[in-house]
């Protein structure tokens, strides 16, 4: 088995930014102090590159301070308000007079996990179980572009333990074909009762998914009858999210999606949960851990959702992909109708 190398003085590096989200934000004239937490303690990292913070649940209010793009704070309970237009908006209360917008904020939380043995020949599928944790070259170094965060999903190949003890996790680059390196302890191995399909008894051709452009919801019925429905994000661009009639006959649980530049959105997004397919230029319903604004114009075309929203349309969709698979292909899936509403 081949060892990722760390200096002692890399190691004590690592073992600095192992704490993986717990140190408090910079100084700034707001409140939002982590305190003692727990697994089960709601934490949120920030979203955007400066996030501020209002005196009031309302954008127009004075700024009283900001956060910086990855800063995790802890999470007080959400509340809304109403838009003139009647849209909701989201906030969280952080102090006094202190109040930030929900939709540039990710619902984390920090959850170690239970080393494994050994991964199975072939790999299997994980998830990163903390707000955020830092990625290694295969040499022990940090690689200084990437971190990882709560959600994202890889095919992990191996484990390593480097000269001191501390083991990592191997995780496939699904694009190029190379690996990553992260803490073990941040990733929870997927098990196979969780990919269990959902209402397997119901005949595939009785299962149909409706999403609807003017108000984004995401709607899965069987037999005609409703069973789930939820907020997304769809394409910014007209047409970048097309009408008509699809099937999601192609699914992975994980990919890093990148575009070239261009002049609307320019991304490099590695982790990408649960993702369907519906179209052969890639559009697909996914996990989104960059963005909560859900309900909105977002993306190149894709379907943004709740990271597990998309899980349970992932399960719930045809076709299966076996849980020793992070790719399938078939002839036929889930019907999808993307209508205009209008």
């Amino acid at each position: 088995m081949r060892n990722i190398e760390l200096t002692r003085r890399r190691f004590l590096q690592a073992m600095g930014l192992g704490a993986l989200g717990l140190a408090l934000p910079s100084p700034k004239p707001v409140e939002a102090r982590l305190g003692a937490i727990g697994p089960d303690t709601p934490l949120g990292r920030i979203l955007n590159y400066r996030l501020f913070a209002h005196s009031e649940p309302n954008l127009r209010s004075p700024s009283v301070g900001f956060y910086k793009y990855d800063d995790i704070i802890r999470l007080p309970n959400i509340f809304y308000t109403e838009h003139t237009k009647g849209k909701k908006i989201g906030w969280y209360q952080l102090g006094e007079n202190s109040y930030i917008q929900s939709a540039w904020v990710q619902p984390v939380f920090n959850r170690p996990n239970a080393v494994a043995d050994e991964i199975p020949e072939g790999g299997c599928l994980g998830e990163i179980t903390m707000g955020k944790t830092p990625v290694y070259h295969a040499n022990g170094t940090l690689n200084i572009n990437r971190t990882f965060y709560y959600e994202n999903t890889f095919w992990v190949l191996a484990k390593h333990v480097d000269e001191f003890g501390v083991p990592y996790y191997e995780l496939l680059d699904d694009l190029s074909g190379n690996s990553w390196y992260v803490r073990a302890s941040a990733v929870r191995l997927v098990t196979p009762e969780e990919l269990s399909p959902l209402s397997p008894d119901v005949a595939p051709d009785a299962k149909r998914v409706e999403l609807n452009l003017r108000d984004f919801t995401m709607r899965a019925y069987e037999y005609d009858r409703l069973v789930f429905e939820t907020l997304v994000t769809i394409g910014l661009e007209a047409g970048s999210t097309p009408i008509g009639v699809w099937e999601t006959n192609r699914k992975r649980p994980c990919r890093r999606m990148i575009n070239e530049p261009t002049d609307t959105l320019d991304y490099d997004l590695p982790g990408v949960p649960w993702v369907n397919y519906i179209t052969i230029r890639g559009v697909a319903f996914h996990g989104a851990y960059w963005h909560a604004n859900w309900g909105e114009k977002m993306s190149n075309g894709c379907i943004n959702m709740k990271p597990m929203d998309a899980k349970w349309l992932y399960r719930w969709t045809t076709p299966v992909v076996p849980f020793e698979k992070y790719y399938e292909v078939a002839d036929k899936g889930t019907r999808v109708d993307v209508i205009s509403g209008y």
